[in-house]
């Protein structure tokens, strides 16, 4: 860990473990909260628009401030080399989600196994059939996906 950073600053380490290897491009970074991926990829080279509901944007990040469950954000389609969604589990953006993404591109989605956001690793698959899976599993508290859409 750099010095002065806390982990919660830090990206999850399967999305960075992953996306070290990827040639930066256009990433969206959907409910991004702190703003810790779109930082971490903006720092990479990657040009990074973040969307979340936050009065005060995360710094140093392009950012759009939008309620995603009152859809006032429209993800655009064949837009982006990469969308993530980590943490966060809305079932209605899993078609835009796989819209959005260029062909060849990749989505890295994560969600809780518990509370309102709640989801499972059957339905992100169920969202991205015919995705070549990079990275996908389920711990007590988390599941994530991270997917390449075919060329």
């Amino acid at each position: 860990m750099l010095s002065g950073q806390s982990e919660a600053k830090l990206p999850d380490p399967r999305l960075a473990a992953i996306l070290e290897q990827i040639r930066p491009g256009r990433a969206l970074d959907l409910a991004c909260g702190s703003g810790r991926h779109a930082r971490w990829l903006a720092e990479r080279g990657w040009r990074v628009t973040a969307v979340d509901i936050l009065e005060a944007p995360p710094a140093g990040i392009d950012y759009v401030r939008a309620d995603l469950e009152r859809h006032e954000f429209t993800v655009a389609a064949n837009a982006w080399d990469l969308i993530v969604c980590w943490l966060y589990w809305q079932p209605d953006l899993l078609s835009d989600i796989a819209e959005g993404v260029r062909d060849g591109g990749m989505v890295a989605l994560a969600g809780k196994t518990t509370g309102r956001f709640a989801t499972s690793l059957e339905a992100y698959r169920a969202g991205f059939r015919g995705w070549e899976e990079i990275e996908a599993g389920q711990s007590e508290t988390i599941v994530w996906l991270i997917a390449r859409k075919a060329l």
